[in-house]
């Protein structure tokens, strides 16, 4: 869960800076867990990975001293501000620095031990979605209170601690070994994320964005305790989509079960629910969509009663 930031040297000129990780990772046992494979090809996880693995890679095998690609992908302070500088809210999420190993060690280790279960508990894609809007949303808050300074910000420690703290809610009492040492329960570990990114700035040299930190596990707290479901944009998406190759094909949809009138608003809803179901899982459903389908069972059921 390290993010780097780079300070201004009083020239202007961007200097960067190296700073230690949080304090730990975290591995769990999984007696309350599903069984961890080792290697999970389909896994959103082992995709994420592999993807920052090899920007590191090639950050490492092509970049000269300069840390040119380093530079290209880092989220600038100011870029929440330029259009034209958008993308970085999400490429400063895959790029670590080439000359410390640990940078993307600590980050990757978590994403694998924690990020599975996590993944298992949402589905593929869902967490996929969270994920994603976590760079992004911790990116552009870093901007809007960095906005007038000269830095910079890459890493994928934003994303992981949401991902970590959100483990932490859904298991409170899983046992994890902190430093691959010392067992506590998964609780203690989200208490020592907090504390610790509340408190360490204080003594920070600043080459670390604990205000990151902080802003991936409020948004993991949101989502848990809000009950939040980013599945409405995977829906958005489906329907642009098919919207677009029924226009090309210029086919309307026949369904004979039906009558001839368009179908009701409730019957598109349950077709989308149980889509919805099918790609991510119940567990995915928000309260309103629960709700929904416990009203459209009474309905059904006093119809059958009639």
């Amino acid at each position: 869960m390290l993010s780097r930031q780079s300070a201004s040297d009083p020239d202007g000129s961007k200097q960067e800076k190296h700073g230690m990780g949080i304090y730990d990772r975290d591995y769990y046992q999984a007696e309350q867990l599903s069984p961890l494979r080792p290697w999970d090809n389909k896994s959103m996880v082992t995709l994420l990975i592999i993807a920052n693995l090899a920007l590191y890679v090639a950050n490492f095998l092509f970049s000269s001293s300069s840390n040119a690609l380093t530079t290209t992908l880092a989220l600038d302070s100011q870029s929440l501000w330029k259009p034209a500088l958008w993308w970085q809210l999400l490429t400063y999420g895959f790029v670590h620095d080439p000359r410390r190993i640990t940078h993307i060690l600590f980050n990757m280790v978590s994403l694998y031990f924690l990020g599975r279960q996590v993944e298992e508990r949402l589905g593929k894609w869902e967490f996929f979605r969270f994920y994603m809007l976590s760079i992004i949303i911790c990116g552009a808050v870093w901007c809007g209170i960095h906005g007038e300074e000269n830095l910079d910000l890459y890493g994928a420690s934003g994303a992981t601690t949401a991902v970590t703290m959100l483990f932490v809610f859904y298991y409170p009492q899983a046992n994890l070994l902190l430093m691959m040492a010392f067992p506590v329960k998964a609780w203690v570990v989200g208490v020592l994320v907090i504390v610790n990114n509340l408190f360490m700035p204080m003594t920070s040299d600043g080459s670390i964005a604990y205000d990151v930190h902080l802003v991936g596990a409020a948004l993991a707290a949101g989502y848990f305790f809000g009950g939040w479901n980013f599945g409405v944009l995977g829906t958005l998406f489906g329907n642009a989509q098919s919207m677009v190759k029924q226009k090309r094909s210029g086919l309307k949809v026949h369904r004979p079960d039906r009558d001839a009138d368009e179908p009701s608003k409730d019957d598109i809803e349950l077709d989308r629910i149980l889509d919805k179901i099918h790609r991510e899982g119940q567990d995915s459903l928000t309260s309103r969509e629960q709700k929904f389908m416990e009203r459209y069972s009474r309905q059904v059921r006093r119809r059958r009663e009639q």
